[in-house]
């Protein structure tokens, strides 16, 4: 298979916009407006492992607050 490192970063690239959209519209869901501290907070990671931990946390949080904390704190 021909290997595109270029297009493999786009991918991922995209994946990771993807996952932090996926997590603000979760807390959205749950919570109302995402404060723009904690949206820029998950905009800013690029780990993938961190952001599908965020994923379960934002599913498991008992409020907004408690999230903020856990995305301050990484």
């Amino acid at each position: 298979m021909l290997e595109i490192p270029f297009l493999d970063e786009i991918v991922m690239e995209k994946t990771r916009e993807t996952a932090q959209q996926d997590i603000i519209t979760f807390l959205e869901a749950r919570f109302g407006d995402v404060p723009c501290d904690v949206a820029e907070g998950i905009e800013s990671i690029d780990d993938h492992a961190q952001l599908k931990g965020l994923v379960r946390l934002a599913a498991s949080c008992p409020d907004l607050a408690a999230f903020r904390d856990a995305v301050v704190r990484n």
